[in-house]
C-alpha cells in the first residue's frame, strides 16, 4: 500500500518542482516573530529573513467573535533589491519545508535586481514549520480537514494583503506568482482564483492536466522516464526492465534475499519476501526521481547527485554484464554519490525535506493524479490504477471523503481543460521530466483567454527554469527564462512602472 500511495506523489519542486479576497483584521499587522535565517548545511548563495505570521485556520466559515482559530505560518522575505514601485515575486509554497524551495529557486533571485522586486516564499500549511496543530496535525480528520488547496490559496491571498498593506505599505504594487511542480499548479490556480491580487504566474512543471480522466494514458509519466533511460544507450532501459523479475525470483529464498542485501548494500537484511518490496519501492522512486532531477550540473535537491545522473547511472550499469549487478552499481550513483553512505537505508525518507505525511493526505483526498505502469509500454512492472480501489483505500486511511474530481471541475470545467478565463500564466515543462506528461499541452484562444505562453524546454528536467543560472545550462532553458522575463515585464509594466526594464 505504501508503494501504491507513493506512485502518485509529486516529488518536489515535487519539486520541484512550485499559486480574493478576504481581509482578516487579526492578521493585519500581527507580526509574531522576525529573525535572520539560520545557516543550512548545503551552500546557498541566497539569503532571506524569516517572518512568522498569525494565519487563519479556516477561511470559509465565520466562527465566533474572539474565538477565530489561527496557526503560525512561515514566510521568507528578501528586500535586498526592492524599492517602492517594484513588484512582489511571490513563491506559492508546495509540499515541503519552504527553505528547501528557496534554496532551489534561484531564478527569482537572479532577476529580482532587474525588476527591483521583493522576494517572498510562503510556506504551505501543514508543511515545514507551518503546522496548525503541531505534532498532532495529522492525528484525526478534524485536524486534517483544513489541508486543502482552497485553504492554501486563501493563506497566500492573506499573505499578500498583509505584505501590501502593513509590511511593505504599497497597496497597489504588482505581484507575480512563481511555483514549480505542485507549487506551479498553485501559482496558476492563484492567478485564476484571485486575478485582482496576482498580475501573472510562472507555472513551471505543473501537471494541471493530470487529474482523473484528463491523461489519455496513465502510463505516460513512466514512458517519459523509460525514454530518458533508453536514450543513454547500452540497453540501459532493457536492464531495468529485466531486473524486476530477477529481484522477485531472488526474494523467494533466504539465500536469494541475502544476495540482494549484499548487492544493494542495504543496512538491514531482508527477512521476508515482503521486506524486498521496500527495495522495489525504493528503486521505483529512484528511477522517477533521477529522471525528474536529471540536471546538467551537480545538485542536492532530493539527494547529492552528479551532473546528468541518468547518464551516470547507465554508464555505471554498462560496465557490468550481470543485470542485477548492473542495477546495483547504478543505484550507488543515487544513494552514495558522495561516498559517505555506509549502507542503503530503505527506511529513511528518500525525498529529504518533502513533507510526505501531509502529501499523503492531499494525494489521497484531493490531489489524485492517476499514474500506472505497463511493461509493454515502459520499463516498469505492471501496476494498474483503479480509482475506485484507490479512493476506498485512501478514505479508510484518513477517515475522510475523497474528492478526486473537484479541483479539475473548479479550475478547468467539467473536462478540466477549459482555461478560457485564464490570462497571463506562463506554462513551462521539460521534456526529460515525467510530470510533463500531465502538463498543459497547448495554450491558444480555445484554452486560455489571453497571454498564456507555453514553453517546452529541450533537455530540461523538473522546473529547471526556476533554478539559478548555471554555466552548464542548455540553451533551451536560457531561452525559456528570457521568454519568462519578457512576459513578467509585459504583465507588470502597465501597473507598476512606466520606465522600461532594460535587459
Amino acid at each position: 500500500k505504501q508503494w501504491y500511495q507513493r506512485r502518485v506523489a509529486l516529488r518536489p519542486g515535487m519539486m520541484l518542482m512550485g499559486v480574493g479576497c478576504f481581509r482578516v483584521p487579526h492578521l493585519m499587522g500581527h507580526l509574531l516573530h522576525r529573525s535572520p535565517t539560520t545557516s543550512y548545511s548545503s551552500p546557498s548563495p541566497y539569503s532571506w529573513e524569516t517572518i512568522t505570521v498569525n494565519q487563519t485556520l479556516d477561511h470559509f466559515s465565520f466562527g465566533e467573535v474572539g474565538k477565530t482559530a489561527t496557526f503560525t505560518q512561515r514566510l521568507l522575505v528578501n528586500e535586498t533589491f526592492w524599492f517602492p514601485g517594484g513588484p512582489i515575486f511571490f513563491y506559492t509554497g508546495n509540499e515541503g519545508d519552504i527553505e528547501m524551495f528557496a534554496r532551489n529557486t534561484g531564478f527569482m533571485f537572479d532577476i529580482a535586481p532587474k525588476f527591483n522586486a521583493c522576494i517572498v516564499f510562503a510556506e504551505h500549511r501543514y508543511y515545514g514549520q507551518s503546522l496548525p496543530f503541531g505534532n498532532a496535525s495529522f492525528a484525526s480528520p478534524d485536524k486534517t480537514k483544513y489541508l486543502t488547496v482552497e485553504q492554501a490559496l486563501a493563506d497566500y491571498a492573506h499573505n499578500l494583503i498583509w505584505l501590501k498593506s502593513s509590511y511593505l505599505k504599497v497597496p497597489e504594487t504588482p505581484v507575480i506568482a512563481f511555483g514549480g511542480s505542485y507549487g506551479g499548479m498553485l501559482a496558476a490556480w492563484f492567478r485564476l482564483k484571485y486575478p485582482s491580487m496576482v498580475d501573472g504566474a510562472i507555472a513551471a512543471s505543473a501537471p494541471l492536466w493530470m487529474f482523473p480522466g484528463m491523461m489519455k494514458d496513465c502510463t505516460s509519466p513512466y514512458q517519459v522516464i523509460t525514454g530518458v533511460f533508453r536514450n543513454q544507450g547500452n540497453d540501459c532501459n532493457t536492464k531495468v526492465s529485466a531486473s524486476w523479475k530477477k529481484i522477485n525470483s531472488l526474494a523467494i529464498s533466504g539465500q536469494g534475499r541475502k544476495k540482494l542485501q549484499v548487492l544493494f548494500k542495504t543496512c538491514k537484511p531482508f527477512q521476508t519476501v515482503s521486506d524486498v518490496s521496500k527495495l522495489l519501492s525504493w528503486l521505483d522512486s529512484m528511477y522517477f526521481d533521477m529522471a525528474m532531477v536529471n540536471y546538467p550540473y551537480p545538485t542536492s535537491f532530493l539527494a547529492d547527485l552528479p551532473a546528468w545522473p541518468v547518464s551516470r547511472f547507465c554508464g555505471a550499469a554498462a560496465k557490468q554484464s550481470d543485470t542485477l549487478t548492473a542495477i546495483a552499481a547504478g543505484s550507488q550513483i543515487y544513494f552514495n554519490y558522495t561516498g559517505t553512505s555506509k549502507c542503503l537505508d530503505l527506511d529513511s525518507d528518500p525525498d529529504g525535506g518533502l513533507g510526505m505525511t501531509a502529501w499523503d493526505v492531499q494525494a489521497c483526498l484531493q490531489m489524485i493524479l492517476p499514474i500506472c505502469s505497463d511493461p509493454a509500454k515502459d520499463m516498469f512492472p505492471k501496476e494498474p490504477f483503479d480509482l475506485k480501489s484507490y479512493v476506498q483505500y485512501c478514505e479508510n486511511q484518513w477517515k475522510s471523503v475523497a474528492q478526486p474530481y473537484w479541483l479539475k471541475y473548479t479550475f478547468g470545467g467539467i473536462y478540466g481543460f477549459n482555461f478560457k478565463s485564464a490570462s497571463q500564466i506562463f506554462f513551462s515543462d521539460g521534456n526529460l521530466d515525467p510530470w510533463s506528461a500531465g502538463g498543459v499541452q497547448q495554450v491558444d484562444g480555445e484554452v486560455c483567454g489571453y497571454d498564456c505562453p507555453k514553453f517546452l524546454i529541450k533537455d530540461g528536467a523538473h522546473h529547471l527554469d526556476l533554478r539559478g543560472s548555471n554555466e552548464n545550462d542548455p540553451s533551451s532553458v536560457i531561452e525559456a527564462r528570457y521568454t519568462e522575463i519578457e512576459a513578467i515585464s509585459r504583465w507588470i509594466s502597465p501597473l507598476a512602472r512606466q520606465r522600461k526594464v532594460d535587459f
